[in-house]
């Protein structure tokens, strides 16, 4: 934690923080302040956390076993081209997948990730993408889900993931929501 912010948060850690982003460039103080936004949201207990918070994600309503999850592109989501990064494309259909996972592992279990695999299909500069997760086979011990990323707007697919999970009984203290 950089030592010019206080540990006990309040009026005097805001105006720091303003203080520190008041220097930036307009498109440099939008990031930061976003960031700051995702900390408040990931320190109150929000499941997508800090990560999740940088591109205001959320759950979406959905069918019995499936999950839906979107996002907006937002100027921390872009890679160095003005894209979405591929790994924030990742992050959204790993959140859809670990909310079915956990879903279809039942009560009194987890499920852990095995293997996952990513197509690209193609990206976005702005927006909002909608991930849908849905369960291509189960077993005792076995998940194999499948997450479509589409663009809200268009409907066009940009990403194809599949990804097997292992359940698991679970564990004190494991927590119930997160990616």
């Amino acid at each position: 934690m950089d030592e010019r912010i206080g540990r006990g948060g309040g009026a005097s850690d805001d105006a720091t923080v303003a203080r520190m982003v008041g220097g930036l460039s307009p498109h440099a103080r939008d990031l930061a302040l976003q960031g700051v936004e995702a900390a408040r949201a990931a320190d109150e207990g929000d499941a997508f956390g800090y990560l999740g918070g940088l591109v205001n994600m959320r759950a979406l309503e959905s069918d019995g076993d499936d999950a839906a999850l979107a996002m907006d592109v937002t100027p921390n989501a872009l890679n160095c081209y003005g894209y979405v990064h591929g790994g924030m494309l990742f992050t959204l259909a790993d959140y859809a997948m670990g909310a079915a996972a956990r879903g279809l592992a039942g009560a009194g279990k987890s499920a852990v990730t095995l293997e996952a695999k990513a197509n690209y299909l193609t990206n976005a500069r702005e927006g909002m993408l909608v991930a849908r997760c849905i369960a291509l086979h189960q077993t005792e011990h076995l998940i194999m889900l499948e997450t479509r990323i589409v663009d809200a707007k268009t409907d066009a697919l940009m990403m194809v993931v599949t990804g097997t999970y292992y359940i698991i009984p679970r564990q004190a203290g494991d927590a119930d929501e997160g990616g």
